[in-house]
């Protein structure tokens, strides 16, 4: 993005060539596309548009990107204008800075309009007449955090559902859990026994033994990892827990060697 920013002819926007725009234009510029967490500009009154690598993926494989770069903002985002402009004007307006955590903003992305979910805040960048000239966005795509949630949370209602009917109707709950294309397992008791396993578990850890075991003896190096207090604490306390890419060392099966695993999970007791 730093390229196709410098390349970019800006003399056919109506900010002008860089060499006429202003001290706080270019810090901002700079500070975003040297950052590596997503960030998006608007400036001017026509809302002209900038953005960093970081944001590139969240415009999707083909749609907005790369002419969303120096566009207006109102030709760009047609499809959520009336969901953003109020909060745009919000800060232009010497508003306060707005936050938001996992909204869903459809936006077209892919030659779709897709549902994106998105935790973000605006904030106005002051030029040097102390006016308010442009919005940064940080943000963050949660768009895979909340569809996960939404699944366990289904599973959970599809469990409650199960516990109240009839023997043959668990059945059905069962195949649903092994062809769940997520890693789930069910562990019993204070001894956390694994008492059922998908195939998509089984895979992330191929060759153990797994059913009918206590995790910390099928799992013997996660005794004295982070991970094994927080399954403790999630079993006394009842409490859910939800992380992502939590550092977890994992033993080979064939030569016990531990190897750096890293995993997004959800502990939701039961």
């Amino acid at each position: 993005m730093g390229q196709l920013t410098r390349s970019f002819d800006w003399s056919k926007t109506t900010i002008g060539t860089p060499d006429t725009w202003s001290q706080g234009l270019l810090s901002t510029v700079g500070i975003i596309l040297n950052s590596r967490f997503p960030m998006f500009l608007w400036w001017g009154p026509e809302l002209i548009q900038f953005y960093n690598d970081a944001y590139r993926p969240s415009l999707g494989r083909e749609g907005k990107h790369p002419k969303a770069l120096g566009q207006k903002g109102e030709d760009c985002w047609q499809e959520i204008w009336p969901v953003i402009k109020p909060l745009i004007d919000q800060v232009l307006n010497g508003g306060e800075s707005t936050w938001s955590e996992d909204q869903l903003i459809p936006i077209y992305r892919n030659g779709v309009i897709e549902d994106v979910y998105w935790t973000f805040s605006y904030s106005k960048v002051i030029d040097e007449s102390e006016k308010p000239a442009g919005v940064l966005v940080i943000c963050n795509e949660t768009t895979g955090k909340v569809q996960a949630y939404n699944a366990v949370q289904e599973a959970k209602q599809e469990l409650e559902i199960a516990k109240a009917e009839i023997e043959n109707q668990r059945d059905r709950l069962k195949r649903f859990f092994m062809q769940a294309p997520a890693g789930i397992c069910i562990l019993d008791g204070p001894d956390l026994v694994f008492e059922l396993v998908n195939p998509a578990y089984q895979q992330l850890l191929p060759g153990r033994d797994l059913i009918g075991k206590p995790i910390f003896e099928a799992l013997p190096e996660l005794t004295n990892q982070p991970v094994g207090k927080v399954l403790r604490h999630t079993y006394q306390t009842g409490q859910l827990y939800e992380t992502q890419e939590l550092h977890i060392p994992l033993a080979r099966v064939t030569n016990g060697r531990l190897e750096d695993r890293y995993f997004n999970f959800i502990y939701q007791p039961a």
